[in-house]
């Protein structure tokens, strides 16, 4: 409604424009607010006061000029608009135009409200993307619903939509691991640098008939991200793919990279090491390919599997990652430059840290196992539904605390209760109009000032 009011409040100033009576050669960005004062009307615009300086006049002058001319510019919309103090316009808004938009919501239902602005594009959205060494906590279910959001939201308008996971399968963390469920199930201390907790021990003891196998790491890999997709599932998030890691390895992407750097001269060797000349796309410092034993880094890893995006012919990829990954920016773009990428083409969120409280009081073990709390636990707790509210009710650059207690209560306290009262309130009002006989389409011939309709 707000967009309708400023091309109306912009359609007024080109009007007067035209018939000499502003000079303005630009209209600044049209700022529209809803006055605290309901009496005032139902919307209310600065613009006069903007445009003072350029048209040498007062703002009052020129907010009843402009206003005036709203009254035409908006017929069948606007109501009333007038000027008001120090040159505020004031505008109040059809009773019969909002009803006919009532209409048009009842007709369109759950299509109210999408377009095709997007149509033709395809979207690649790649999120959580945890490594699958345990459980998923509420960081990871802050981005999950955040890019879940995202990709709804793209898809509304047209856009085609593929929303993937990738899984770190390869490498020191994994080793670990296994490592640390074998010494789990021989009784042993896990090795230096390796994973302990309740979920190790569960872990092994649903795979102790299976260790002598080839292949036991992908048995208990796929333990792990079953359960991960459990969880997510409880959010409301399906994925469309789930990409490994050792894809690449196995394919011998990395070792293209490596090459295609080498013969490039983007890249060179020191201390037995081969190192990526980032600082000269635009990274704080030059970073490591290949390790001194021979072993690719994750950043190589991760070069070649978004070299792989860009080849499906995504028209935009995105990824969420946590705060944690800020450093990883600027020298994954700058990859993505030294192969004549279109870097332009990655968005990268970066979002913060999410704080359990209940009440005053920090979250910071589990009841259940007296270790940190899962994802899995807040949503056994207050319900997923309510847990996907709360992840995305601030914008993520902002530091998340989520309140369990808050969560749970049933009081307008809780965002989340007063949004299901509100529904419950309106779902009264549908039966209350059925009642009195407008069955099927409640708002057909009503009249929204009569409080007796």
């Amino acid at each position: 409604m707000k967009d309708k009011i400023s091309n109306i409040i912009s359609k007024a100033i080109n009007e007067l424009i035209s018939q000499g009576k502003l000079k303005a050669a630009s209209i600044p960005k049209i700022e529209i607010s809803i006055p605290g004062n309901r009496s005032f009307g139902d919307y209310s615009s600065n613009i006069a006061m903007q445009l003072t300086k350029q048209e040498k006049s007062s703002p009052r002058d020129l907010a009843e000029m402009i206003s005036a001319q709203i009254k035409t510019a908006g017929k069948g919309i606007i109501k009333d608009s007038r000027s008001a103090g120090p040159g505020f316009i004031n505008l109040s808004i059809n009773e019969a135009f909002l009803q006919n938009d009532l209409e048009d919501i009842r007709k369109l239902d759950k299509r109210f409200g999408v377009s095709r602005s997007g149509k033709g594009k395809n979207i690649l959205i790649e999120f959580v993307s945890a490594n699958p060494t345990g459980p998923l906590h509420v960081g990871h279910g802050r981005w999950a619903v955040l890019g879940d959001a995202i990709a709804r939201l793209l898809e509304s308008i047209g856009s085609n939509v593929k929303r993937e996971y990738y899984v770190n399968d390869v490498g020191t963390q994994i080793d670990l691991l296994i490592d640390s469920v074998k010494a789990r199930l021989g009784e042993k201390p896990a090795p230096e640098g390796g994973y302990g907790g309740a979920y190790i021990t569960d872990i092994a003891e649903r795979v102790k008939d299976k260790v002598k196998e080839k292949n036991f790491k992908e048995i208990v890999l796929k333990l792990i991200l079953d359960e991960q997709k459990n969880v997510l599932e409880t959010l409301g998030v399906k994925y469309d793919s789930w990409v490994k890691e050792s894809k690449f390895h196995k394919a011998g992407k990395i070792n293209d990279i490596i090459k295609d750097f080498e013969q490039k001269k983007v890249a060179y060797r020191e201390k037995g090491a081969l190192w990526f000349k980032s600082e000269a796309f635009g990274d704080d410092k030059n970073r490591v390919l290949v390790r001194e034993d021979g072993a690719p880094t994750y950043f190589a890893a991760d070069i070649a599997y978004h070299k792989d995006k860009f080849k499906r012919g995504f028209d935009s990829i995105i990824n969420i990652w946590g705060t944690d990954h800020h450093g990883y920016v600027a020298r994954l773009k700058a990859a993505m430059k030294a192969l004549s990428l279109q870097d332009e083409k990655l968005e990268i969120i970066l979002g913060q840290l999410v704080t359990l409280f209940r009440g005053k009081e920090p979250v910071r073990m589990s009841k259940r196992t007296g270790e940190i709390i899962t994802l899995e636990e807040v949503i056994d707790e207050i319900g997923g539904d309510e847990a996907r509210f709360f992840f995305v009710m601030l914008s993520p650059d902002t530091h998340l605390d989520f309140d369990l207690e808050l969560a749970k209560k049933k009081s307008h306290e809780n965002p989340v209760y007063y949004v299901q009262y509100a529904h419950a309130r309106i779902c009264s009002i549908l039966r209350e109009a059925e009642k009195r006989g407008f069955r099927g389409n409640p708002g057909k011939g009503a009249d929204p000032g009569n409080n007796n309709a």
